[in-house]
């Protein structure tokens, strides 16, 4: 810089302050999201194994998802019910905890909403496959 120039000027940026929350809009969050949400959840949890999917008149029964999930919100408030499969010879009553815990957590934090309440309900036990 010579003697002539002149030093920059400002600084860091100002920001405009923000208008109240009540103005800003809101972010709306689908009950399908909440949903995929909670199941990648219990998918995190040690013993919690792929359901298999339904079979119709002989066709399916292969590998499904990590649960299945039902949601229902009112406002701020998520009311889950889980079917989840569990690894044999897990304690299902320990897993089903850890789901609960863990789902409660991540999708309070992911969504800003609170989980009320979550039905769990183990439809499968299914035996560990052994290496050969």
């Amino acid at each position: 810089m010579t003697a002539t120039e002149a030093p920059p000027t400002g600084g860091p940026r100002q920001r405009a302050p923000l208008a109240p929350p009540a103005d800003r809009g809101a972010t709306v969050i689908r009950d399908g999201v909440i949903g995929r949400i909670a199941a990648r959840a219990a998918a995190e949890v040690d013993g919690v194994v792929a359901v298999r999917t339904r079979r119709v008149a002989g066709v399916g029964g292969g590998r499904g998802a990590p649960a299945r999930v039902r949601v229902r919100t009112s406002g701020r408030y998520v009311f889950l019910a889980l079917e989840i499969a569990v690894a044999y010879p897990r304690p299902a009553r320990r897993v089903a905890r850890d789901v609960r815990v863990r789902v409660m957590e991540r999708v309070g934090h992911l969504t800003g909403r609170s989980v009320r309440h979550i039905d769990i309900e183990i439809v499968e036990l299914r035996r560990a496959r052994r290496a050969h």
